[in-house]
């Protein structure tokens, strides 16, 4: 499911034109096996696009078929065009975790996911989707994937990708995680100024205690700003982590 929000002109077509090509921001939740998991993550999407304010562009997927279509949804989007992208999943230092076939409405239980072979996850290097992967999924990889194979082209140079999901930036078994990775692997890729953000514990939608399904917001304790593989700072403030913040951060450029 996609949704697209923008601002249109009828002054003429090339004015037109050049909004349409402008940069986007990317929100992407779900694939997550309980229907439960994945109804917060779409409040919390909605949440991060109503701070955006409309300032640019909005692409929304629902996502339904784990990394596999993670990976196609980075990879239809023009070079240069992706100025957020903001991921609302299960995670942890290793990667990120999402199933074939998830539902709004729907289920499944674990015996499920593993007799189905439904995981579709994205991790954060080789050695680590062999290592992990390899004990449960009987050498399969079929829909597991890493994150060299991102369209890391697609993000600009002062791109932020923020993951909205458990322990992505933790460096509780060492300073390797996949923040950090996706960081370097960005940086690799031309986007100098580009930053990765996520959570340094396990993250919950209960901001301020909340218990209003509408309100589930994951951006609260822990975050972790990543760049080239550096952690830059950590930020405990509730809420979005401004561009001046990120801008402080990286040296004030």
């Amino acid at each position: 499911m996609v949704t697209q929000a923008h601002t249109t002109t009828k002054v003429n077509a090339k004015v037109e034109q050049i909004r349409l090509n402008s940069p986007t921001r990317l929100l992407i939740y779900g694939s997550a096996r309980k229907a439960s998991d994945n109804s917060a993550f779409m409040y919390a999407s909605k949440n991060v696009a109503a701070d955006y304010k409309k300032d640019l562009p909005i692409k929304s997927y629902f996502l339904q078929q784990g990394a596999n279509e993670l990976i196609e949804i980075i990879a239809s989007q023009p070079d240069n065009s992706i100025q957020s992208l903001d991921i609302f999943c299960h995670g942890s230092p290793d990667g990120i975790y999402f199933i074939l076939g998830a539902s709004m409405t729907e289920t499944f239980t674990e015996k499920e996911v593993r007799s189905k072979n439904l995981p579709s996850n994205l991790y954060r290097s080789m050695f680590v989707m062999v290592n992990m992967w390899s004990p449960i999924g009987s050498n399969n990889f079929t829909n597991q994937h890493r994150i060299s194979n991102l369209k890391l082209s697609a993000f600009t140079n002062e791109s932020k990708i923020e993951i909205h999901g458990c322990s992505t930036a933790s460096t509780k078994s060492g300073d390797d995680n996949f923040c950090s990775a996706l960081s370097k692997e960005l940086y690799n890729a031309g986007k100098k100024r580009s930053v990765v953000i996520g959570h340094a514990t396990k993250a919950n939608p209960n901001i301020g205690g909340t218990t209003e399904i509408k309100k589930q917001d994951y951006r609260h304790g822990t975050r972790a700003i990543y760049n080239n593989s550096k952690l830059l700072t950590t930020v405990k403030t509730d809420g979005r982590i401004s561009a001046n913040v990120i801008r402080s951060a990286l040296g004030g450029e």
